[in-house]
């Protein structure tokens, strides 16, 4: 699926994300934001989320195949969810603020268990 008809059109990177949000239950437009310089940065990386929801907050959650990695995006920063066996890795939920500097380990950490399809 594409990210047609989740309220206003989203950037071209946003295209084979499965957006499940409506344009009532959306995240905010300053959280779509950071979410859209993740993805452009992260598209070099790692292999992109499948899908995106809106989290508990109005922030987008992204999720990768398999269900063991979640990224949820706010405005002003990330938090980075690695799950095994349905179980969250570690005691904390990693933080990484929503600027370059601040988002390269996040990129990195992604890099690592977010391995993109062989080819």
């Amino acid at each position: 699926m594409t990210a047609r008809g989740a309220g206003p059109d989203l950037p071209d990177i946003w295209q084979g994300i499965d957006v499940k949000w409506s344009a009532d239950w959306a995240p905010e437009p300053a959280a779509i934001k950071t979410a859209t310089k993740l993805l452009s940065l992260l598209s070099e990386q790692a292999a992109m989320p499948i899908s995106a929801t809106r989290g508990y907050w109005p922030t987008v959650s992204l999720q990768w195949e398999g269900g063991q990695i979640e990224v949820e995006v706010f405005a002003s920063h990330c938090e980075l969810y690695h799950f095994k066996d349905g179980q969250l890795v570690g005691a904390a939920i990693p933080q990484f603020k929503a600027s370059k500097a601040g988002i390269a380990p996040l990129l990195a950490a992604l890099a690592t268990i977010a391995r993109p399809p062989p080819g």
